[in-house]
């Protein structure tokens, strides 16, 4: 697979604007915080147009009770990756087009390849403040203001877009080199 990058949208704020409202309702009575992450919560860089969303929770143990609130359309819950990361819950957002071709749930006996052309978001449920949490937080406010770390963080990912890719997995995991030494630097900033 190719990863196609578009170029910086502000209508990106907005999209993550009408999920952030849908969400709430959705975990209404759930303790918690939503966080536009990812490139595309970084104005000027390039990215995926896929919005990235984080939800924190205050209470770990709400995490199973927050998975069952989301699964339903149009979020899939890739349960899959609870083996790989215990303390998060990951969905995706799917465009209304295409629902009808995936499960509300994946788990090993059903899970398919969500295409990126059909994602409109990805969702990480995880404790609030935890190391997940606060890395990803530092890194997204670091790129808003360090023009320099944005701009070789876009190099790697148009440089890393032309490749094939056997999934979305292998594309991330050959950013995390870049990512690990731009938090360095972001925590030694603090």
């Amino acid at each position: 697979m190719k990863v196609n990058l578009s170029e910086y949208d502000p209508n990106w704020t907005l999209t993550f604007q009408k999920e952030e409202k849908k969400l709430h309702s959705i975990l209404n009575d759930l303790d918690h915080v939503i966080e536009h992450i990812g490139s595309t919560s970084i104005e000027g860089l390039s990215a995926k147009p896929i919005i990235d969303i984080m939800i924190g929770l205050k209470d770990e143990t709400l995490l199973d009770i927050a998975a069952e609130k989301l699964a339903v359309k149009p979020y899939i819950y890739v349960s899959t990756y609870n083996k790989e990361i215990p303390f998060r819950r990951f969905f995706i957002g799917v465009k209304n087009t295409s629902i009808k071709n995936y499960p509300t749930i994946m788990t090993e006996d059903n899970i398919v390849e969500v295409q990126h052309e059909n994602r409109k978001s990805h969702i990480h449920v995880v404790p609030l403040h935890s190391n997940w949490w606060n890395d990803h937080i530092l890194f997204r406010d670091y790129l808003r203001v360090s023009r320099t770390e944005r701009l070789q963080y876009e190099q790697l990912k148009k440089e890393l877009s032309v490749r094939n890719w056997n999934n979305g997995n292998e594309y991330a995991s050959a950013k995390s080199d870049c990512i690990m030494e731009i938090l360095e630097r972001a925590r030694s900033d603090k």
